[in-house]
């Protein structure tokens, strides 16, 4: 058997949907009101829940051939009979199928990636990562990746590195947080609470050497490594 991915398939009509809407609230209608609006809703969102599904599982089939493509003689079937991989699927499954945010699927896909080529990961260490890309937002994975080397981040874009204390440079990268510090505060806590952070000191009086400094923990650029990799965005 090849190592390619099989076509998925189409996606439930609309037609087909209101079919069972109608065959639901012919039952669910009667003698309880709201029994069709009850079958519309769960029709709704099983079609929903379909589509994230498909969308996620040809996601996962661009990091089975990515893997293919990499590694010799790999085949997807070696990677189904890998428990790593496989529970690390399961996992990102779960977590992709919950939320529409990109940066997570990326994220997500990634992690397979590693998983897939051998990230040399404890078990637990690794399913402690996945429950933080499933516990983080973006916002949250976006500060990450500024704090594990700021002016990485700058010179990844071509942009000139902006001066100022630590809390500057941060209203500087996410211009929409300028006006919102007690958010940027939340996010810095929720990262130094995994012990992902040494805490992003945003208000303390350093020099621009100390603003420049990796703010990450080993543990945080072990982790920002783990979902970081072919899948990620061109801006990041």
């Amino acid at each position: 058997m090849s190592g390619q991915i099989p076509d998925l398939p189409e996606e439930k009509s609309k037609k087909r949907i209101a079919v069972e809407v109608a065959s639901e609230g012919a039952v669910g209608a009667v003698p309880f009101a709201g029994g069709l609006l009850a079958a519309t809703l769960s029709a709704l969102f099983s079609a929903t829940q379909e589509n994230r599904t498909r969308a996620w599982m040809e996601e996962m089939a661009e990091v089975v051939q990515a893997l293919i493509d990499r590694v010799e003689d790999l085949e997807a079937e070696d990677l189904a009979k890998n428990p790593a991989f496989y529970d690390a699927a399961v996992a990102a499954a779960r977590i992709a199928t919950a939320t529409s945010a990109a940066e997570k699927h990326q994220a997500l896909q990634n992690a397979l990636f590693n998983v897939g080529i051998g990230d040399g990961l404890d078990a637990d260490k690794r399913a402690i990562f996945l429950r933080y890309v499933d516990e983080l937002t973006p916002s949250h994975l976006a500060l990450l990746r500024l704090a594990d080397n700021p002016p990485r981040w700058f010179e990844a874009r071509g942009l000139a590195w902006p001066g100022g204390g630590l809390l500057g440079v941060v209203k500087v990268v996410f211009p929409a947080w300028a006006n919102d510090e007690s958010f940027i505060d939340t996010l810095a806590a929720d990262l130094s609470s995994r012990g992902l952070t040494d805490g992003l000191p945003l208000r303390v009086m350093m020099t621009d050497n100390g603003v420049k400094a990796q703010r990450t923990k080993p543990k945080g650029h072990e982790f920002m490594a783990f979902i970081s990799g072919p899948f990620d965005a061109d801006e990041l």
